[in-house]
């Protein structure tokens, strides 16, 4: 079976989407999947859906994704104090449903909310109560969904959500993973296990650069990657959208943020 690159939480960010494929053609993959929320935050959702569209559009859908159709539908779904403006979520979601073609936004509202892949499932949250959107941050908020993929005989879960890179297992199974060294993972045959995939747009875990995953569903071998990209420029584009200064900082290291407050003057 193919190496398959899993890429999530693109959240607008067009510059760190167009690195990371770079860094997947590079890989020589054959086929991308996409773990949701490829719009919101940033200030190029219509962008990045058309990307993603143009890459097969093998994506599920992430709340984001959901909340932005919501808010085409029904302008009346955003809070209804006008403090909105200055939500990162909501302004974020509001940005992408004012600015995507119909068309992108029709895709984006048919998306399933998992998608089968060699050796497990992609969802964009945890795979127990997915109409709640449920974060997995540790092994409590996982076990839930080990016990659907024991019982569903899918093995891996791949999630996206967090925006983070871990692995979560229960480790009183009798197979589990096996890490061969920082950032690649053996996963045996039989192997249950949730993989949290990283956030391409919008990492949270301390390692500021585009966030992926490369599953070789024949050497059952997880990496962790990371792709380098400017992000100074997606900071600039998302001030620049007037989105919420925050979403731009979030991108950003210590010195790069005092930087960036000077030069929009905040």
């Amino acid at each position: 079976m193919p190496k398959i690159a899993i890429l999530s939480d693109i959240h607008a960010n067009e510059p760190a989407l167009k690195a990371v494929l770079r860094d997947v053609t590079k890989a020589k993959v054959s086929r991308v999947v996409f773990g949701g929320d490829t719009v919101g935050y940033g200030a190029s959702s219509n962008a990045c859906v058309s990307r993603v569209r143009a890459l097969g559009g093998n994506s599920v859908m992430g709340n984001h994704d959901y909340y932005t159709n919501h808010v085409r539908r029904d302008r009346a779904a955003l809070p209804a104090n006008r403090d909105w403006r200055k939500n990162p979520v909501w302004a974020g979601v509001e940005e992408a449903a004012r600015t995507l073609s119909d068309d992108n936004a029709a895709w984006l509202r048919l998306l399933p909310r998992e998608l089968e892949i060699p050796g497990g499932v992609v969802a964009h949250a945890a795979l127990h109560h997915p109409e709640e959107w449920p974060y997995v941050r540790s092994l409590a908020d996982a076990l839930p969904s080990l016990l659907l993929l024991r019982a569903s005989a899918r093995g891996i879960g791949f999630l996206g959500h967090t925006h983070r890179q871990e692995i979560f297992f229960d480790p009183a199974e009798p197979v589990t993973p096996e890490w061969i060294h920082g950032t690649r993972a053996h996963l045996p045959e039989g192997v249950v296990c949730v993989v949290m995939v990283g956030s391409v747009g919008q990492p949270r875990d301390g390692d500021l650069r585009a966030a992926w995953t490369l599953w070789d569903s024949d050497t059952r071998v997880l990496e962790f990657r990371h792709s380098e990209y400017p992000a100074l420029t997606a900071a600039q584009d998302i001030v620049a959208a007037d989105l919420p200064v925050e979403s731009a900082l979030r991108l950003l290291d210590e010195d790069s943020a005092r930087e960036f407050r000077r030069m929009i003057g905040v």
